[in-house]
């Protein structure tokens, strides 16, 4: 038990002092990170026309590395505040850094809980279809997951202008604006993959279910396939496909980038792009934002599961 629990803290910690470790990367490799503070304001106020002048030297400054690091995570384990640079001000990072992420973290939800809900539902239906259809179906997902997301953001926007160019009705805003924010449409477009990759997964592991004993008895017994998908082998094939939620965020945090900058989303992406050149430690507190909480819920409910089953997460997966 002690071992678990000490394994679960240094798989959590390992990962959150990597991130400190490479948000400081400038400071690594450039003598002077500070002075591109001072000019981006020199430059915003139109003081000055360019960043000739700005003496970069180029190498491996670890001590300025290490410095950096340290106060950085003495900082937040203080719970004190971070400053950064915009707009020829210097602002606190936090509550202000709460409002992109909290948008970013509604659309990561929604398209989460879109992308189980539909490959539940899709999975179920190809699983009863004839075999030759099923066949079918299956090289479609696995051909539809292989496309680029920026394909797929593309299209869907081009397919609502296309509708409202010939019906004069816009259905859902394909870009954000101030008085009309945009919420379907980005969470579609992250949950697509996930739902093709949860898809394909969950049938596999109902083929899994398919093969076993218990599965041959109650055909034997005289009930009926649907209800033995429906009840036993769905709840079964559940519990395995929790673990791999992980791989599930990764892809819609992969994604999240790339759809936050095609539709102008304020997002927590869009901060990083924004402050981040300036100040590298919003990088990293931005990724920290992202990382643990979910990293928390899915350790916790991990833990359930392991106490439920009695199995550990390598034995259910």
């Amino acid at each position: 038990m002690y071992l678990l629990v000490l394994r679960r803290i240094v798989y959590f910690l390992m990962p959150i002092v990597g991130v400190f470790f490479i948000g400081a990367l400038p400071y690594l490799f450039f003598s002077n990170v500070q002075g591109i503070e001072a000019v981006a304001r020199l430059l915003e106020s139109g003081a000055i026309q360019n960043a000739l002048f700005l003496n970069q030297d180029l190498g491996l400054f670890f001590s300025n590395y290490l410095d950096n690091i340290g106060s950085l995570m003495l900082r937040i384990i203080t719970f004190s505040n971070v400053e950064y640079y915009e707009y020829q001000q210097i602002k606190l990072l936090f509550p202000t850094i709460l409002t992109p992420f909290y948008y970013s973290l509604k659309l990561v939800i929604g398209a989460f809980l879109l992308a189980i809900t539909s490959s539940l539902v899709l999975a179920l239906i190809v699983k009863i279809l004839p075999g030759k259809i099923q066949k079918a179906v299956r090289f479609v997902f696995f051909s539809l997951e292989s496309l680029p997301d920026i394909f797929i953001v593309v299209m869907i926007q081009y397919s609502m202008i296309l509708y409202f160019r010939n019906t004069g009705t816009l259905l859902f805003p394909i870009a954000h604006s101030d008085q009309n924010p945009t919420y379907f449409i980005p969470i579609l477009c992250l949950a697509i993959i996930p739902t093709l990759f949860l898809t394909r997964t969950l049938l596999f592991l109902l083929d899994d279910e398919d093969s076993k004993t218990y599965v041959e008895f109650a055909r034997a017994k005289g009930l009926r396939y649907a209800i033995i998908l429906y009840v036993h082998m769905l709840r079964n094939s559940l519990f395995s496909l929790f673990y791999y939620s992980k791989t599930v965020y990764w892809l819609l945090i992969s994604t999240l980038f790339m759809v936050e900058t095609v539709m102008a989303i304020p997002g927590i992406t869009d901060f990083m792009l924004d402050n981040g050149p300036t100040t590298p430690e919003v990088i990293t507190v931005s990724i920290l934002l992202m990382f643990v909480p979910f990293y928390i819920l899915f350790t916790v409910v991990s833990y359930i599961l392991s106490l439920k089953l009695g199995r550990t997460e390598e034995e259910v997966a």
